[in-house]
């Protein structure tokens, strides 16, 4: 169960369409929720004119902090009941979301690659997720509520999809979701003959099996009705040819590689840069 979701927030639509979602999310988790507003520090000379160092830098700090409160009202308003703190500070956003967060815990991050105008977030999801104890979740400003209708999680065989699929699973259930299960697979050379046509076919058969047992597992343990894809596509192809308006997807951030490579960058770069759904990278 989540202890504490924490999420960023800069004023910008997609960190507003994040701190909303990480609310609903709290909500349904019974979890309190901490909003994070960092701001930047104005370099010397780059005041407005007429202003001093200080007199800026107040008022900075004094802005920043009337958002956060303002925030904290409306928030209020939409869902009473929920625990709602603040954190106001200079210190950078990739550094300051992760303070006193642990492995139970939730990071939900505001990020739209259509933005410029926020770039002060630019940057900051992979400086998270590579760093986090915990699951961190990407909003984009154009993404819907936080109900899914279905939960989408990629799985591998691997320790790390298995946690993967254990997060999707209970989330699937505490929304009342469907759980789609999907596992991309290819065949890294050209089928010309007969040994390597079989060669691809047991490629296709091991892919199944391991599908097969992710699908069982889960219909196992949830609730939740569970189906399994298997597509002949890269990891990040198949994640991106499920998804679609309404969906929660799910990776884990390690794999033996059909999930994500051991070294971080490959499939949850690329899902991150191009997935229009809530996604939650699960350490």
């Amino acid at each position: 169960m989540t202890k504490q979701i924490t999420v960023g927030y800069d004023g910008s639509p997609s960190a507003t369409a994040a701190v909303h979602w990480a609310a609903d999310e709290a909500t349904l988790c019974a979890a309190p929720l901490r909003i994070v507003s960092c701001y930047d520090i104005p370099l010397t000379g780059m005041t407005p004119m007429g202003m001093g160092y200080p007199e800026a830098f107040a008022m900075i700090e004094s802005d920043t902090r009337r958002q956060a409160g303002d925030l904290v009202a409306s928030l209020r308003e939409t869902h009473p009941g929920l625990e709602v703190s603040t954190v106001v500070t200079s210190g950078p956003a990739s550094s300051t979301l992760l303070d006193d967060i642990g492995p139970d815990d939730l990071v939900v991050i505001g990020s739209s690659s259509h933005d410029h105008a926020s770039a002060f977030w630019l940057g900051t999801p992979r400086r998270v997720i590579r760093h986090s104890p915990c699951p961190v979740a990407i909003i984009r400003g154009a993404a819907t509520g936080a109900t899914p209708a279905r939960v989408i999680v990629g799985v591998d065989g691997s320790p790390a999809s298995d946690d993967a699929l254990a997060w999707a699973g209970d989330e699937a259930d505490r929304h009342r979701a469907e759980l789609v299960v999907v596992h991309g697979w290819t065949y890294p050379y050209l089928a010309v003959d007969s040994s390597s046509l079989q060669a691809r076919d047991l490629t296709q058969v091991d892919a199944a099996c391991t599908l097969d047992a992710a699908v069982e597992q889960a219909t196992a343990r949830f609730a939740s009705p569970v189906t399994g894809r298997l597509i002949e596509a890269t990891p990040a192809t198949a994640l991106l040819q499920t998804v679609r308006d309404g969906d929660l997807l799910v990776v884990g951030s390690r794999g033996r590689g059909a999930v994500v490579s051991a070294v971080f960058g490959s499939t949850v770069n690329i899902v991150a840069e191009q997935c229009a759904v809530p996604m939650i990278v699960v350490r």
